[in-house]
């Protein structure tokens, strides 16, 4: 015999194809390779020991505060620990249960399901005051660059006219026009928009309209459907809109941003927005949670970290950190040295959940995403 100490994260079905089970056993054995963490928060404490005790019946557990056996609070912050296996049976006991379990019950029957691959938006600005400089392409050379990152098959680009870093001024809609109009004749033209999916990262519907007209596929809409026009536009073209979360306007968005529970606080921003897009008959959404709009540093990490939450939605969630102060915040940096920090806090959101990473560096995120693709795969 010999013995090994494999990691935890190796594909539960790899192994199996090393070892041989029977189909069956597989499949009841699937559910087991995984600890679920539930975090319940102001639960009641009759709720927290009715809880406690159909837990540990399934073989579960629930972390509560201490004096929950003593009755001296009311009210306990809880953390449920649990496999797949042991949810399911939680949820048919929990269903028959008072003290809000019922909506406990509710939640646990969400599908959390993780994209098996990612996609990749490549960003491509024609403003001359986007954060990045080297997003930035000219008239003159624009058709190049375009060339370029053709030829390393991006899954989307996101063509952007104006800059909405922090304090950053909308220069208006003649003027954003006036910067797209010739870039969006030239993808029509020659046809660049069946190369890739062409998205336009603006709010104005006159331009939107314009750009859906040459063949673009998205509207990218940092707005958070301020504008509901957006939602009429995409639902008449029959396009895709992504959805972010944004608090105050770019010029003013980091002025000391606060949430009292920001998971939560956005959480309901996407219930409300996306009944908003349902009514207007968007078919194809994707959940973007703004990172650097209207966030601390600990928020972005706290929105990357637990972005499996949002899974909820069953959407598409994109990601967009590349060079962000978020990095510069834990290590101080200038923008054009932050790609290793992007590429960890990228590799990190696609393990949490993203499926769509917007980036700056699509040949540097394609053989990241290869290297982690090809080590997932790796068995025994």
């Amino acid at each position: 015999m010999k013995f090994y100490k494999i990691n935890p994260d190796t594909d539960f079905n790899i192994i199996c194809s090393f070892i041989n089970p029977h189909q069956f056993g597989r499949k009841i054995m699937s559910q087991k390779t995984q600890i679920h963490f539930v975090l319940i928060k102001n639960l009641s404490i009759a709720a927290a020991n009715i809880l406690k005790q159909d837990a540990l019946r399934v073989g579960a557990e629930l972390v509560t505060h201490k004096e929950v056996i003593t009755a001296k609070i009311t009210h306990s912050n809880a953390l449920l620990m649990a496999t797949k296996e042991q949810i399911q049976k939680l949820i048919s006991k929990e269903k028959l249960q008072d003290f809000g379990l019922k909506k406990l019950a509710l939640f646990l029957e969400k599908d959390f399901f993780k994209p098996e691959k990612v996609e990749l938006m490549v960003v491509m600005n024609i403003n001359e005051d986007s954060f990045y400089a080297n997003s930035r392409a000219s008239k003159d050379n624009f058709e190049k660059k375009l060339n370029e990152i053709l030829a390393l098959n991006p899954d989307y680009i996101d063509i952007g006219a104006v800059s909405s870093r922090p304090g950053s001024h909308y220069c208006g809609r003649e003027e954003e026009f006036k910067r797209l109009k010739n870039i969006l004749d030239l993808i029509y033209s020659k046809k660049y928009y069946e190369k890739s999916i062409f998205s336009l990262d603006s709010f104005d519907e006159f331009c939107l309209k314009y750009a859906l007209d040459r063949g673009f596929k998205l509207i990218n809409d940092i707005t958070g459907l301020k504008n509901e026009n957006l939602a009429r536009l995409a639902s008449e073209y029959k396009t895709k809109y992504c959805l972010m979360h944004i608090q105050k306007e770019p010029s003013i968005m980091q002025n000391n941003p606060y949430y009292e529970d920001v998971l939560d606080e956005i959480s309901l921003f996407f219930k409300e927005k996306l009944e908003i897009l349902d009514k207007y008959g968007v078919k194809e959404s994707i959940l973007d949670v703004g990172i650097g709009f209207g966030k601390s540093a600990e928020h972005n990490m706290i929105l990357i970290k637990h972005l499996e939450h949002f899974l909820q939605f069953k959407k598409p969630l994109l990601i967009g950190a590349s060079r962000k102060s978020v990095i510069n915040a834990y290590f101080p940096s200038e923008i054009k040295d932050r790609l290793a920090g992007t590429l960890y806090l990228h590799l990190k959101a696609f393990e949490n959940g993203a499926g769509i990473i917007r980036v700056h560096d699509l040949y540097e995120h394609q053989q990241l995403f290869a290297l982690a693709s090809a080590m997932k795969n790796i068995g025994v």
